[in-house]
């Protein structure tokens, strides 16, 4: 994610930049590893509200039987709003749950705030699955943070009740916040069907039909999330990144930037599959616009948000560090996971190093002095409030997360060419993206592949940029 306040940030530290700112897999017939979502859902427009009946199936995959599942209500957080008042939605919104089964038997339900527990009938044993089925209707907020109706388009994030995610250490069910991107989530299929009225089109994480219909199904495996924008005032224009399409969504008033829009998005798309490793889906969408604090620019699996212009020192600009930044986020959380809530820099200081990466190489803007100043700043910071890099998103106050998660990370790795080689950081990067793609990958296994490719101990570099050790 790339917010207006990071911009803000830097200024107010003293820090000018130059410039500011579908996959199709074969269902298995073998035991399944990633839960399956069967969706449909009704957009009923007057009512700003959408109605949705949900099936879960859960993986047969488990160390030890299983006897309750929690499921995540992020809409939730639009009622009752206690965050910053910067992000406070004009209207509130929420989501109500009812009818839940599981195999068919009505079980009782506990919420609390953005979280639901479902106790199982009978504890689910390694090799077994269930499915889980529930009704819901969701309230859209207005100005809120992703989750949002503006005009004619209605942006859906986290939208549905998602599974949370359970690993070694338990089930995850943090808080919402509004520091950061609070979401940790697991591979998923997705099986989708939008009810929505007439003259409305659909954008999507799946790979999508580009017509006005009143009834659309999509599918898409093998997704962290599934987010979709139903909207009357969106236009494209299309290209091809290898054997991606690329799609530029964009309203008229942003017809001057969308034609540069799309070339960064396509060059992009290039620039991080020939360095990284190829984009593994056969479709990926932008969708311009600012309708809420924070909406653009945000990343999803197939589709990210994004501002249309950003100011620069040389006046106005089409955004184009904005859409790459997001565009990379697609190797660094879509592809390769993290658990975004506890390591956020994992995610957000290797997509920050790609934007900046080829803004340097592609653009010829080298911000290289800029991030060393901000590196010198970064250990003024920690020296005074005892923060590092690699610490929870509940532990940043809103003003040093920027600078801490975001930009020392990306300055780390500059400076990690200039002692191993511009080629062989490139390699860790491609050997980190193959060995851990839709899997969690955490700040160890960065390191591991890290010491591996360069074949020798980088452990004490990584401690004095990320932990300000030594």
């Amino acid at each position: 994610m790339r917010r207006r306040l990071f911009a803000l940030l830097v200024f107010t530290l003293g820090l000018s930049p130059i410039c500011s700112g579908s996959l199709v897999f074969a269902k298995e017939d073998t035991v399944t590893d990633r839960p399956t979502y069967q969706i449909d859902a009704t957009y009923m427009e007057k009512q700003e509200i959408v109605k949705g009946h949900m099936s879960v199936t859960l993986p047969e995959l488990r160390s030890t039987p299983q006897k309750e599942v929690y499921f995540r209500l992020y809409p939730n957080a639009f009622q009752k709003w206690k965050y910053n008042k910067e992000a406070k939605p004009t209207k509130e919104g929420h989501i109500t749950i009812s009818h839940l089964k599981v195999d068919g038997v009505k079980q009782n339900i506990t919420i609390n705030d953005t979280v639901m527990k479902v106790v199982l009938p009978k504890p689910l044993p390694k090799g077994k699955s269930a499915k889980i089925e529930l009704d819901y209707q969701l309230y859209l907020p207005h100005g809120g943070t992703r989750l949002n109706k503006y005009k004619n388009t209605v942006f859906l994030a986290q939208w549905y009740p998602m599974l949370a995610v359970k690993d070694k250490e338990g089930w995850h069910t943090e808080p919402y916040t509004t520091t950061g991107d609070p979401f940790y989530s697991q591979m998923s299929d997705f099986d989708v069907t939008f009810h929505v009225p007439k003259g409305y089109q659909i954008i999507s994480t799946a790979k999508d039909l580009h017509k006005q219909k009143q009834i659309v199904h999509l599918q898409q495996y093998n997704v962290r999330d599934f987010v979709a924008v139903l909207t009357k005032d969106y236009q494209v224009l299309s290209s091809k990144s290898g054997k991606t399409k690329v799609n530029l969504w964009y309203t008229k008033s942003m017809e001057d930037v969308s034609k540069p829009l799309l070339h960064a998005a396509v060059d992009g798309m290039q620039f991080y599959s020939s360095r990284f490793g190829e984009y593994p889906y056969q479709e990926v969408d932008v969708v311009l616009g600012e309708t809420g604090f924070g909406i653009a620019g945000m990343e999803y699996p197939g589709l990210v948000t994004s501002l249309p212009k950003v100011p620069t020192t040389e006046g106005i600009a089409p955004a184009v560090n904005v859409v790459v930044h997001e565009l990379a986020h697609q190797w660094w959380y879509g592809v390769v996971g993290n658990n975004q809530a506890k390591e956020p820099w994992l995610d957000e200081g290797l997509t920050t190093f790609s934007e900046y990466l080829y803004m340097q190489k592609q653009m010829k803007q080298d911000d290289e002095p800029w991030l060393k100043r901000v590196a010198i700043k970064s250990e003024e910071i920690h020296k005074s409030a005892g923060i590092t890099s690699v610490q929870r998103l509940y532990d940043y106050p809103d003003e040093i997360y920027g600078i801490m998660v975001y930009l020392r990370p990306a300055a780390m790795m500059f400076a990690l060419m200039d002692e191993i080689g511009e080629e062989k950081v490139m390699k860790i990067l491609n050997t980190y993206y193959h060995q851990y793609q839709f899997k969690i990958a955490t700040t160890s296994d960065f390191f591991r592949v890290a010491n591996q490719v360069a074949e020798k101990d980088l452990t004490p570099f990584f401690q004095k940029w990320l932990y300000f050790k030594g």
